[in-house]
């Protein structure tokens, strides 16, 4: 996915137009726009729909460099990264503060999700396309926050005039309204489609305007967020993510395609716009979960040199092996992390930032079709899905002849599932392999299944290197601290919560 540099300043520049900063970002801070002088109602929707893409959950994904830590920091929480220093370490041992991940609850509300409701809100009669474009990202944003807090602001959160202390809406009724703006933003794209006059959506950094895209990816995350009641409603959440399932292939989505899958692109031109997993390697915050990196080493498997960069230029399998434990203990930052490799599918300067892929679209459909009875058609998917993102991550022109000769022996050994071998213990650990660098969703699965899965995750230890290590609490983190900005401006309605406390769906 390659875009042209001034994509790029038009995405920054914008934020800045409309009086950010990443340091200040507070949810109060909205009542702000009502005041400013340079008047952000009257920016262009495709401006406004740059700013909200390159903001928010979207632009948080991962980030080290450009705006904090991202949801790289969950991939602690859900076992593929060891913290290394500082922050990194006290995630290791659920060490939180109120204001640790304040940034992604802030940013989405700052930022994002008032820029589109600006754009839904003083959109042309013939810009259909940006309305529905916007809602389908509204709708993404507050069911990702939801699944990492619980309960958050929504319906009186946008209008601070009138609510100047926005109640917390109950977690069933952010994923009803997430599942809302989906439908009706999917029904503003088929009304943009139908339009002869309809305005090209531009100023789409993500799908660069494709409704047929846009409508795809919209269904794919229905499935999603439908896939997460599988404890609180197991039949129905199955039958309603199939469906979506099958609505995501209708409208084209088939294939494991750059251009297909839900991903903010870089092209790594300057610090601004590069990739921010490429962070990792810059600022040694993260390391590689020395578990996970052992068993993608005990499998073979032929990934390992996509998803983790060499050491101090060294490559190979003579550097395998070199990932941090979960503990308390900082690190000397000589272990495996993302990029910069040549052939690392995630962590180059202009690699993009994926939100949602085809893949996991597949592990969805395996896992719902075997809740519902189907274990022909979740064997089906499950094998699918490997083949398509083993391949994938292994596609670029400077993958490894030695790495992608590993790939038969991998697919037959854990891609070859039948009806009668399929299992949700399966389905999941691959899964795990697959949504590497997608860390909400993960730690979601992870969470889903009560942290079964993979079975070797374990609840981390004071000190590794201890005789007789002792874990650092008695069962797994559950959530993030809701931000000090709310505690300091709207304590009244936050609610009461623990990193321990499971979030209303999975109880």
């Amino acid at each position: 996915m390659k875009l042209r540099l001034k994509i790029f300043s038009i995405a920054f520049t914008s934020v800045a137009v409309l009086g950010f900063s990443s340091c200040t970002k507070t949810l109060d801070r909205i009542s702000e726009y009502n005041n400013n002088e340079n008047n952000p109602l009257k920016a262009s929707s495709p401006t406004l729909l740059t700013a909200a893409e390159y903001s928010g959950i979207m632009y948080d994904e991962g980030s080290f460099v450009n705006s904090g830590d991202g949801d790289g920091f969950l991939g602690i929480f859900a076992g593929h990264f060891a913290g290394n220093h500082a922050q990194g370490v006290n995630f290791n041992i659920y060490l939180l503060k109120h204001g640790d991940f304040q940034f992604l609850f802030n940013d989405a509300y700052v930022s994002s999700l008032k820029n589109l409701q600006l754009l839904i809100a003083n959109a042309k009669s013939n810009e259909a396309g940006f309305v529905g474009v916007a809602k389908i990202l509204q709708a993404y944003q507050i069911a990702w926050l939801t699944t990492v807090y619980g309960d958050i602001p929504w319906s009186q959160a946008l209008d601070v005039l009138k609510y100047h202390n926005p109640k917390y809406d109950a977690q069933t009724d952010i994923y009803a309204s997430a599942q809302t703006l989906f439908s009706e933003g999917i029904a503003k794209l088929n009304d943009a489609k139908n339009d002869d006059q309809a305005a090209s959506v531009t100023g789409d950094v993500i799908y660069n305007g494709d409704l047929d895209k846009w409508i795809a990816c919209a269904y794919l995350l229905k499935a999603r967020y439908y896939n997460h009641f599988s404890k609180k409603d197991p039949t129905g959440s199955a039958t309603s993510a199939l469906a979506m399932v099958d609505s995501a292939k209708a409208a084209g989505f088939t294939a494991n395609k750059d251009d297909g899958n839900f991903a903010l692109p870089y092209d790594g031109a300057t610090s601004q716009t590069t990739n921010p997993w490429y962070g990792m390697w810059t600022n040694g915050m993260l390391a590689a979960n020395e578990p996970f990196l052992q068993l993608m080493i005990s499998q073979n498997d032929p990934r390992l040199n996509a998803y983790f960069t060499s050491i101090n230029g060294v490559s190979g399998d003579d550097v395998y092996g070199l990932g941090k434990p979960q503990d308390g203990v900082v690190g000397n930052g000589n272990y495996m992390g993302i990029g910069p490799d040549a052939w690392s599918y995630y962590g180059q300067k202009n690699s993009p930032v994926w939100m949602a892929t085809y893949p996991e679209l597949l592990m969805i459909e395996a896992e719902a079709a075997l809740r519902s009875g189907d274990p022909a058609r979740a064997a089906a998917a499950h094998n699918a899905a490997i083949t398509d993102q083993v391949n994938a991550v292994l596609s670029l022109p400077a993958s490894k002849a030695s790495d992608k000769a590993k790939i038969p022996a991998y697919l037959a050994s854990f891609a070859s599932e039948t009806a009668a071998t399929i299992t949700l213990e399966k389905i999941m650990t691959e899964k795990h392999k697959i949504m590497f660098a997608i860390e909400g969703e993960s730690w979601m699965d992870v969470r889903r299944t009560g942290n079964l899965y993979p079975t070797w995750l374990t609840i981390p230890v004071e000190d590794a290197s201890a005789a007789s290590p002792v874990p650092v609490a008695t069962q797994f983190i559950q959530r993030l601290l809701y931000p000090q900005s709310e505690l300091d401006k709207n304590a009244a309605n936050v609610p009461a919560a623990t990193i321990f406390d499971k979030l209303s769906i999975l109880k």
